[in-house]
């Protein structure tokens, strides 16, 4: 049995894509597959209806790393617009501008409340909780228990719709890396007051959570996502839409994976390659290998 593919990737969201878009720099036999059948970008897709974009889910192009905002311009070169982030928290009939404006959530929030959440804070970080497990000790560690319940455990429960001591403090850390509430007040002070950054704080590490504009694609995320699909085929590579991964076998004997897929119309599809990407979700990837990993079976 021939190999069809040295690379087959699983997913044409921006991981799979990502990651076909680098490897056909190199060598022109690569597919992904994905199983819808009209659209790329996963979540980060925009699509049309009538004479208008949506897209499903705002998605803002910020990173610290050079790589990757270099990668993105040559995905899509000239048409990145830079947009003024505009984020609101609203919390008692009221608007609170974030990143933090100190001044506005002083007057917002009134002196009693806000010398709670300044005295809830102290406390956090004279006793804080130590190996913290869980979303809210984290956040309280970082931000006072008086602040994690006015802003953050009834916005975090309703998006991910788990309770706050359900989320584990590492999946905290890594959405709300190098942010507290110190940081946050010194930001806040900075912009209000308008104090231009230290020659000294130039390289200083940037706190995502605090940007305050972004780059984003002139029509909407899909069109990067599409300029890489385009850029695969043009190198050689196949997108094989409609394509719903059924059975991932990896063979010993000939180190080779057999993928089979499916169709809208429920027909089968057989490929062979010498290397697998994923950019499944886990428990979907999971149920597709076979024979399926004892430690998964176990867990079930």
């Amino acid at each position: 049995m021939s190999v069809d593919f040295e690379v087959l990737v699983i997913g044409a969201g921006p991981a799979g894509l990502t990651a076909a878009y680098c490897l056909t720099k190199q060598m022109p036999s690569v597919a992904v597959i994905e199983k819808d059948p009209v659209y790329v970008g996963g979540i980060s897709r925009t699509v049309r209806y009538k004479d208008f974009l949506f897209d499903i889910g705002g998605h803002r192009f910020f990173s610290k790393s050079k790589e990757v905002v270099a990668l993105w311009q040559q995905i899509l070169p000239g048409d990145f617009i830079s947009r003024p982030r505009l984020s609101r928290i609203f919390y008692d009939g009221k608007f609170y501008s974030y990143p933090l404006n100190a001044f506005e959530a002083l007057r917002n929030l009134g002196l009693a409340t806000s010398a709670a959440c300044m005295l809830s804070y102290a406390v956090a970080k004279l006793f804080p909780i130590d190996n913290a497990r869980s979303f809210h000790d984290w956040v309280r560690n970082q931000f006072g228990e008086r602040l994690f319940s006015i802003f953050f455990k009834t916005y975090t429960e309703k998006v991910w719709g788990l309770s706050c001591d359900e989320i584990s403090a590492d999946w905290a850390a890594q959405r709300i890396k190098g942010l507290d509430l110190g940081v946050a007040v010194v930001n806040a002070l900075k912009r209000a007051l308008k104090v231009a950054p230290r020659r000294r704080d130039a390289g200083a590490p940037v706190v995502k959570t605090l940007i305050e504009s972004f780059q984003y694609p002139r029509r909407g995320p899909g069109m990067m996502w599409e300029a890489a699909a385009r850029k695969i085929r043009q190198r050689g590579g196949k997108l094989l839409l409609g394509r719903e991964l059924k059975t991932l076998a990896f063979d010993p004997n000939r180190r080779l994976w057999r993928i089979e897929t499916a169709t809208a119309k429920g027909e089968r599809e057989s490929y062979m390659a010498r290397h697998v990407i994923s950019s499944a979700p886990i428990r979907e990837l999971m149920e597709a290998i076979t024979p399926r990993p004892l430690s998964y079976l176990h867990a079930r």
